[in-house]
């Protein structure tokens, strides 16, 4: 994708990959985004082809090109930039400006392990593990946070008791860049989802420069953590064939009849959770962004 001048001091910034990445983002999430980004004066860009063409970035996660964003020269032209999942949908009705809560020499993060608080988050991993068992999805356990760096193989550090959650962060250019190459060159992937891809080493390095400063968890709201949270009852294997086939006949019947289709609870609990949030993440749970509508400004619109 071709960059114009800067026309604002601050961006946006993510990366979509691939056919499927590219139109999920366009249809799910350049609205909300675009809505979110002029409201509060920032430019917004969607990186479509890879910052790095390299045999070895062909082996990895494109995940781990997010620390390449800052060395691109389009990036020279902002003071901060922030850096968004692509798998993320923007309240953009309540969200407010998330350059306004990170001082530039700071790197502003959602920490993980500790949303809404930490005696909430370790029974959210413990629901989330204990799915994971069930529907048979490989995870690695981490019983605390220092296991989250222990595991990866890092060495101890003064922090390991706290973790960035790398999906979104605020970066500044002139202070950051050579922190974020660091990492990119300096590390390799595990070779599975369960590590994580980049995010790992990506905290141990923050946190070991001192450079994180925290902002509301309600910028990087994960919705796989939060359904286990406040809807475990939405943990479930996967319905069998004949009862999906049913399923599939019986909305048909409901457009050929013109009927409006009633929202799943599903849906109602996905939508709940957007009003509950700025940025919702849908991390490991894609399939799921379609069911929010990102038009939503109320509570009321869901009664």
């Amino acid at each position: 994708m071709a960059h114009s001048k800067a026309a604002h001091s601050k961006a946006i910034v993510t990366l979509a990959i691939g056919k499927r990445y590219i139109k999920n983002w366009e249809r799910l999430c350049r609205s909300n985004w675009q809505q979110y980004a002029e409201k509060h004066g920032y430019d917004l860009i969607c990186l479509d082809q890879p910052l790095d063409h390299s045999e070895r970035a062909q082996r990895r996660s494109p995940a781990w090109q997010k620390c390449l964003v800052l060395s691109q020269d389009f990036s020279a032209q902002y003071e901060q930039i922030a850096w968004i999942d692509s798998d993320i949908l923007i309240n953009y009705n309540i969200a407010p400006c998330i350059f306004e809560a990170t001082p530039v020499e700071k790197v502003g993060a959602v920490a993980d392990w500790a949303s809404p608080i930490p005696p909430l988050f370790r029974q959210t991993m413990q629901r989330r593990n204990e799915y994971f068992d069930y529907v048979g999805i490989d995870f690695v356990n981490d019983p605390a946070p220092e296991y989250y760096y222990k595991n990866y193989g890092l060495p101890p550090m003064e922090r390991m008791d706290q973790i960035v959650h790398t999906g979104v962060m605020v970066f500044s250019p002139q202070q950051h860049r050579q922190l974020l190459e660091a990492v990119y060159y300096g590390y390799e992937d595990k070779g599975s989802a369960e590590w994580n891809y980049e995010a790992r080493p990506l905290s141990w390095e923050l946190m070991k420069a001192d450079c994180v400063h925290w902002i509301d968890h309600r910028f990087n709201l994960i919705w796989i953590e939060y359904f286990c949270l406040h809807y475990p009852f939405l943990l479930k294997k996967t319905a069998p064939q004949p009862l999906r086939k049913l399923q599939g006949k019986l909305q048909r019947l409901s457009g050929d009849l013109h009927l409006p289709p009633l929202p799943s609870l599903r849906q109602r609990c996905a939508d709940a959770a957007f009003l509950n949030s700025f940025f919702l993440h849908f991390a490991g749970c894609g399939q799921d962004m379609a069911l929010v509508n990102s038009h939503l400004s109320s509570w009321k619109e869901l009664v």
